[in-house]
């Protein structure tokens, strides 16, 4: 699954879309997948990871971190740190 396509730009930055995939159902998250579901920018998610803010990637794909769907969900549900 790659990212999604860009909405506009802002500031010189673009913002992706929110991913297709429920979060219900199993799948992988990216990174734009993940700061687009948290509404922040990929600076502040970078920092929060090493911070132990955000969940640790659950694998990689090659040097590419991915997210599965229950750990994004459990995080955004509070159960995580």
């Amino acid at each position: 699954m790659r990212c999604s396509g860009i909405v506009k730009k802002h500031s010189g930055h673009t913002r992706p879309q929110r991913p297709v995939i429920s979060l219900d159902q199993p799948g992988r998250l990216r990174v734009c997948h993940v700061i687009c579901l948290l509404a922040i920018s990929h600076s502040t998610f970078y920092a929060g990871l090493k911070q132990l803010k955000y969940p640790a990637p659950d694998g990689f794909d090659g040097r590419l971190p991915f997210w599965k769907t229950t750990t994004i969900r459990a995080f955004l549900e509070g159960s995580v740190k």
